[in-house]
């Protein structure tokens, strides 16, 4: 017989708070490492079967722990082009492709090092240049792109761990080819790639991992694990987007899926016939939520409204969806830029209509409110969840 001490639940069937603050972390975080939160990282160790369990229930994820760190490896449904991005504060890090393949170079770089072990910035540039066969410029125009390219790379490295800077600095490399920085691998790089459970290296498009991951999310994993991934990693689920019996899991046992949130999460589940998402009350710090106070943002909320006070306009097809021309959104910017543009930041008042169709609709893209297909818009019900308009106060 349990102790009530000893009881993973309260009286009121929630999980314990320190649970909770545990499986949001992971949730929200890449790793957890011993060296920069050591309190949470021994709270996690604490309750590691419980919380274990609980992933390997609810999502069929894998929890790495050791001695020096805790990783929830979180694999999606389907791959988004913005999971990929690599953020500091919520901005976007990497400018290019070649910062993603200078990324992963350093990755096979420092797979090559020991725990500890220290090099310089010219060893990686070396290391780099035999992979491009000789061909990767460091100098002139084209050299001095490549360099702010690295130095993006290195400083998200240090950001994240994977080394540290043990001698000068790395911003001097942009401005001089020469300039040398002395490094150390640390003992996390080993863990920033998931493990793969096929080798990967025979995939020689998107297309075929795409398909790697499809039979990934097939083997072991069942409709409940699909819809609770997609649930806390997408911003909001549309329920056509999955597959049947995806679908019939979410018809039939809604009713559990918001019991589990009330006992394990502080998440409010809101479900309707086409969508699901998951709400906060309250933000937590650098936590990336919709909508913010961003004035990007809020020109996507006031897209939303237009549309949405112009029914007979733009009706909604059988699917609840607008199709729109490029010449149709960016008229539309057009008229929301005439009418409100005293309220914008100056680079927005400023931007041509076609940059800030750009960046706007690159913006709901990563919200899951817009498909764009060559020179068709595709709106999605969820961008008039929450619309917005400007008032002024009497």
């Amino acid at each position: 017989m349990l102790y009530e001490e000893e009881l993973e639940f309260d009286k009121k069937f929630q999980v314990k708070p320190f649970i909770k603050d545990c499986i949001f972390e992971l949730l929200e975080r890449f790793w957890v490492l011993k060296e920069t939160d050591e309190s949470l990282f021994y709270q996690i160790k604490d309750h590691e079967v419980e919380i274990k369990k609980y992933f390997r229930e609810t999502f069929h994820y894998r929890l790495i722990s050791n001695h020096e760190l805790v990783k929830l490896e979180k694999i999606p449904v389907v791959a988004h082009s913005w999971m990929g991005e690599k953020t500091n504060k919520s901005v976007s890090v990497f400018k290019s492709s070649m910062d993603y393949a200078f990324f992963f170079w350093l990755l096979a770089f420092l797979e090559g090092k020991n725990v500890d072990q220290q090099f310089t910035l010219q060893n990686i540039c070396e290391y780099f240049q035999v992979q491009e066969h000789g061909q990767l410029v460091w100098k002139d125009g084209v050299g001095y792109q490549n360099r702010l390219s690295l130095v993006r790379v290195m400083k998200y490295a240090v950001k994240m761990t994977l080394l540290k800077v043990e001698d000068q600095e790395i911003d001097d490399f942009s401005g001089d080819d020469s300039h040398d920085v002395l490094l150390q691998r640390t003992p996390y790089s080993s863990y920033f790639m998931r493990m793969f459970s096929e080798d990967i290296s025979s995939c020689n498009s998107l297309s075929d991992f795409m398909a790697y991951l499809d039979k990934e999310n097939q083997r072991n994993v069942d409709r409940k694990h699909r819809y609770y991934r997609r649930l806390f990693l997408e911003p909001i689920v549309y329920h056509k987007e999955m597959a049947e019996e995806d679908q019939e899991y979410v018809k039939n046992y809604y009713s559990g899926v918001e019991n589990h949130l009330y006992r394990y999460t502080d998440f409010t589940y809101e479900r309707y016939n086409g969508t699901s998402l998951l709400l906060k009350e309250e933000a937590a710090a650098n936590e990336k939520i919709y909508p913010t106070d961003n004035m990007v943002i809020k020109i996507s909320m006031l897209f939303g409204n237009y549309l949405y006070q112009r029914p007979f306009a733009y009706p909604f097809n059988e699917d609840n969806k607008l199709e729109l021309s490029m010449v149709d959104v960016d008229n539309i910017f057009s008229e929301l830029k005439k009418e409100h543009r005293q309220y914008w930041t100056k680079k927005l008042r400023q931007a041509k209509v076609e940059d800030l169709r750009i960046e706007v609709i690159n913006e709901m893209k990563k919200w899951m409110f817009v498909e764009e297909r060559e020179d068709t818009f595709i709106i999605k019900e969820g961008l008039f969840r929450i619309v917005g308009e400007y008032y002024l106060e009497k």
